[in-house]
C-alpha cells in the first residue's frame, strides 16, 4: 500500500505545524519539536468521523459511532498543544494570531453551513421547531450550544430528529477549551514542560473523576459541558508534551497502535445509545486514540501504514466539513420524508454528505485557510466577529418572531401548536417541595377543596387536563408529579427522587382529606426502555437508570431491576391501601413512536392530509401497544384485587376499534410521541370520574 508519509498538503491538518527548527533550546527537548505532517493522524480523523456520519445515518451495527467525537478530541488536544508549545518555546507565541487561526480553521464552513440550514428550514420547518432553530443558531454562533442543549435536550432523545445543529455541541466544547487553555498553558509555561505535564495530568484526573461523579446525578451534564470532557482534549495535550514513555522499538509501536485500534473498533461496535456514557466508557476511544497516535510516531506499523493510505487521508481532510454537512442533510431530509428512512435512503444520504463535504473543503475551507489572502490577524478576527454578530442577530429575529408562523395556513399552525397543549407549570411543579407547599400553585383546582393526590413522572403529570376538568365539578387535585421519577418506595432513579417520593407518601398519610390517590407513569420505560419500534421520536439514549436508597444502580432491563420495581411499587400501594386510602392506578397510555403535532402538521402541510381527513388513520395497533406493555401489564396486575384499589385503562377510549388513536376529531390527543395533551387527558374524564364513584 502506498505510504503518505512523506507528503504534506498544504492545507491537511487542524493545526498545521511547520518543520522549520526551533531556535535555541529546543533541540534539547526533542519530544517538543513539532513534526513533519502525519499522515495517520488524518486517517485517524477518517476512522473517527466516518464512524460518528454511520451512526448517525442509522446503521446499526456501528451503534457507538458517536465515539468519534471523543477521538476528535484527543486529536484536537494533541494538535493545538504541540503548536501551542512550539510558538512557546520559540518565544512566537501570540493569542491573537492563535485565535486568528482558529478563525480561518473553523469559521468558513461553519457559518455557510448556518447560512444554507436557516434558508432550508424557512422553507420547510414548522414554526415551533424553526423558533428552536432559531434559539440554537444563536448559541451555536456564540459557541455556546453545548450548554443549550444541556438545558434543552439529551443528545440520544428522540427529538434530536429534527434539531441540525445538535452536532455543534462539541465544536462548542472544543472553542471554549481554546479559549481557556492557551492563556492558561502560557501562564504556567515558565515552570517548565516537567510541572507543565504534572499540572496538567492533574487537572485531565480532575475532570474524569469529577465526569464519573457527576454521571450518577446529571449524564447529560457529563455528555456534553466542557469540564466534563476537557480530560479527553488534555489526554491529547499529555501526548503533544511528551509525557508518555517513548517507544523505541518497532514492535512497541505495532502492539500500541494495534491495541489503539481495537479499543476503538469495540468501542464503535460495541456500545450503544443505552451505554453509561461518557465516563468510564469514553476511555476505550480516547485511550485508544492516544495509543494510535503515540505508536504511529514511528511511522512503520502497520496500522499506521494502512490508515495513511490514500483513502484514509482523503476521508481525513474532508473530515471537518464532514461533520459539519451531514447531520443537517440526514435531519432535513427525515423531516421532508415524516417517517423512518430505509437504508438504501440513508446510504445515499452518507453520499451525499461526502460530496458536500467535499465541495466545502474545496471551495471554502481550503480558499479561505490559507494566511495569504488576508496577511494580518485584526481583519480575520473582525470579519470572524461579524459572522458571529450577523447569525445572532438573525436567529434572534427567528426566534422572538415565533418562528414566523404566517409562512403556513392556519390548519397546519393549528396542529403544530398542540405541542404547547400541557400543563403551563409542569417545569416549575416538579419540584417536590412546591408541590407540597401550604396553598400550592401547582394544586389543580381550589387547594381548600383538594380531595385527590396525583402522584408519578411526567405520565401522570400529563394527566392534567383530565383534573382540570374534574376540579370545574368536584374535588381539586394535589400535584406530585416529577418527570423520569416512579411513584415508588425505596427505589428511584436517583436519590433525589427517592427521597422525594418519601415526602409525597408522609404528606398523603398526613392529609385525611386527601381520600384518593392517583398512581400513574410511564411504566415500561423503567423497564425495558422507550417504543424504539414504533417510529423516529423513541430512542434509547439517556434512559433513567433504577438505584436503591444506598446509590446502588440496578443494570438496566435486568430481572433483579424489575423485581425491584415490582416489589416496590407493590410497597407503596400496601401502604396507602392500609392508611384507607383508595388507589387508582392508571394502565399504560399508548405510545406513538411519532411527534404527533408535529406529524399531523407536516403531513397537511405536504398536502398529505386534508383537515379531518387521513389525520384519522394516524394509529397504531392495538395488538402492538400490547405486545410493548406485557411486562409492565404483567407486574400491575400482579397487584391483584383489594378493597379500595381501582383501576384506570386508557386504551378503553384511546383505543377505539382495536387501533390506538393519535387524533381524535382534529385533535392530536399527544402533546408529542407519549405524553397526552390536554384535549387526549380530557378524554380520560369518564374513566377516572367512574373510579372515583367506586366505593365512594
Amino acid at each position: 500500500m502506498p505510504s503518505y508519509q512523506d507528503h504534506r498538503p498544504r492545507l491537511a491538518a487542524d493545526v498545521m505545524l511547520d518543520s522549520r527548527k526551533l531556535p535555541g533550546s529546543a533541540s534539547q527537548h526533542a519530544t517538543l519539536a513539532a513534526p513533519a505532517y502525519r499522515a495517520d493522524i488524518d486517517g485517524l480523523r477518517a476512522i473517527a468521523v466516518v464512524s460518528v456520519v454511520l451512526f448517525h445515518a442509522g446503521f446499526t451495527v456501528f451503534s457507538g459511532g458517536y465515539v468519534g467525537v471523543d477521538i476528535f478530541f484527543v486529536i484536537s488536544g494533541y494538535l493545538i498543544t504541540q503548536l501551542i508549545a512550539r510558538d512557546l518555546r520559540a518565544g512566537e507565541f501570540s493569542v491573537w494570531h492563535f485565535y486568528e487561526r482558529r478563525i480561518r480553521r473553523i469559521f468558513p464552513a461553519l457559518f455557510a453551513m448556518l447560512a444554507v440550514c436557516t434558508l432550508a428550514c424557512a422553507f420547510i420547518f414548522l414554526p415551533d421547531d424553526f423558533r428552536r432553530f432559531g434559539r440554537n443558531s444563536v448559541s451555536t454562533a456564540l459557541f455556546s450550544s453545548n450548554i443549550g442543549f444541556w438545558l434543552k435536550t439529551g443528545y440520544f432523545d428522540g427529538e434530536t430528529y429534527d434539531q441540525p445543529l445538535i452536532h455543534t455541541w462539541s465544536l462548542a466544547v472544543e472553542e471554549q477549551f481554546y479559549i481557556l487553555f492557551p492563556l492558561f498553558l502560557t501562564s504556567i509555561w515558565w515552570l517548565g514542560v516537567r510541572n507543565v505535564r504534572i499540572l496538567l495530568a492533574s487537572a485531565a484526573g480532575i475532570s474524569f473523576l469529577a465526569t464519573v461523579m457527576v454521571m450518577r446525578y446529571d449524564a447529560t451534564a457529563a455528555f456534553y459541558l466542557t469540564p466534563f470532557r476537557a480530560w479527553e482534549l488534555l489526554l491529547g495535550s499529555l501526548l503533544a508534551l511528551g509525557t508518555f514513555p517513548r517507544l523505541a522499538r518497532p514492535w512497541q509501536c505495532e502492539v500500541a497502535t494495534g491495541a489503539g485500534l481495537l479499543l476503538i473498533l469495540v468501542a464503535v461496535l460495541g456500545y450503544s445509545d443505552v451505554t453509561s456514557f461518557p465516563g468510564v466508557a469514553a476511555l476505550l476511544p480516547c485511550v485508544g486514540a492516544a495509543l494510535v497516535i503515540h505508536g504511529g510516531s514511528a511511522a512503520n506499523g502497520s496500522v499506521t501504514r494502512l490508515i495513511s493510505t490514500r483513502p484514509f487521508v482523503g476521508v481525513g481532510l474532508i473530515s471537518y466539513s464532514l461533520y459539519l454537512w451531514h447531520w443537517p442533510l440526514i435531519v432535513l431530509v427525515g423531516y421532508l420524508a415524516i417517517d423512518q428512512l430505509s437504508s438504501l435512503q440513508s446510504a445515499a444520504l452518507v453520499a451525499a454528505s461526502f460530496t458536500l463535504a467535499f465541495m466545502s473543503w474545496r471551495y471554502i475551507e481550503r480558499p479561505l485557510r490559507a494566511p495569504s489572502r488576508i496577511a494580518r490577524p485584526v481583519p480575520v478576527l473582525a470579519g470572524g466577529a461579524l459572522a458571529i454578530v450577523a447569525v445572532a442577530m438573525t436567529g434572534s429575529v427567528i426566534y422572538l418572531d415565533n418562528g414566523w408562523p404566517t409562512r403556513f395556513s392556519k390548519d397546519v399552525n393549528v396542529l403544530s401548536s398542540y405541542a404547547l397543549s400541557a400543563n403551563p407549570e409542569a417545569d416549575e411543579c416538579a419540584n417536590v417541595s412546591l408541590q407540597l407547599a401550604a396553598n400550592s400553585p401547582c394544586t389543580i383546582g381550589a387547594t381548600a377543596n383538594a380531595r385527590i393526590f396525583l402522584w408519578g413522572d411526567s405520565h401522570a403529570g400529563a394527566m392534567f387536563g383530565a383534573m382540570s376538568e374534574l376540579a370545574t365539578h368536584g374535588a381539586s387535585t394535589v400535584y406530585g408529579a416529577t418527570p423520569r421519577c416512579p411513584p415508588l418506595l425505596g427505589v428511584g432513579t436517583d436519590r433525589n427522587c427517592i427521597r422525594g417520593n418519601d415526602l409525597r407518601l408522609r404528606y398523603a398519610l398526613g392529609h385525611p382529606e386527601l381520600k384518593t390517590v392517583i398512581i400513574a407513569a410511564r411504566w415500561s420505560l423503567y423497564l425495558e426502555g422507550r417504543a424504539i419500534e414504533l417510529g423516529p421520536a423513541e430512542r434509547n439514549g439517556n434512559l433513567p437508570q433504577l438505584q436503591d436508597r444506598d446509590g446502588v444502580q440496578f443494570d438496566r432491563f435486568s430481572i433483579e431491576a424489575r423485581h425491584a420495581f415490582e416489589t416496590s411499587l407493590r410497597r407503596t400501594v400496601g401502604r396507602l391501601l392500609q392508611a384507607g386510602k383508595k388507589v387508582v392506578i392508571v394502565y399504560p397510555v399508548p405510545e406513538v413512536g411519532y411527534d404527533v403535532p408535529s406529524t399531523a402538521a407536516r403531513l397537511v402541510a405536504q398536502g398529505h392530509a386534508l383537515r379531518g381527513h387521513a389525520l384519522s388513520s394516524f394509529s397504531i395497533p392495538e395488538s402492538l401497544y400490547r405486545e410493548r406493555q406485557q411486562i409492565a401489564f404483567g407486574i400491575l396486575d400482579r397487584l391483584g384485587r383489594h378493597v379500595g384499589l381501582v383501576r384506570v385503562y386508557p386504551t378503553q377510549v384511546l383505543c377505539p376499534q382495536d387501533r390506538c388513536v393519535a387524533i381524535m376529531d382534529g385533535k392530536p390527543l399527544y402533546f408529542d410521541s407519549h405524553h397526552l395533551s390536554i384535549p387526549g387527558s380530557r378524554t380520560l374524564v369518564p374513566l377516572f370520574a367512574r373510579a372515583l364513584r367506586r366505593g365512594a
